[in-house]
């Protein structure tokens, strides 16, 4: 199920940064030298919380959670659209 929730949440940035749908849906976030090696630390930042580090890694385009993120800008799915297809997918963080 994992998996599935992944490919849902790439799906959703790349349909919502194809039609430049940015707003209430996904936003910009720039990713700071001091967070280059710590994708926890931006989930922290970003979502008030560390558990989503793999949004972060997957929105950076990584395939691993060591690989260093790119100092630039990214988009990423807002909190309520996160929870909805966690729980569309049966996906618990934590």
């Amino acid at each position: 199920m994992r998996n599935e929730y992944h490919n849902a949440v790439r799906r959703f940035i790349n349909t919502n940064t194809a039609k430049a749908n940015f707003g209430a849906r996904v936003f910009q976030y720039q990713i700071g030298e001091d967070e280059v090696h710590d994708p926890s630390l931006v989930s922290l930042r970003a979502y008030g919380t560390r558990v989503h580090s793999d949004i972060v890694v997957l929105a950076c385009g990584n395939s691993f959670s060591f690989e260093p993120l790119p100092l630039n800008i990214i988009i990423l799915p807002d909190l309520p659209v996160l929870v909805s297809l966690q729980k569309r997918y049966g996906v618990i963080n934590g």
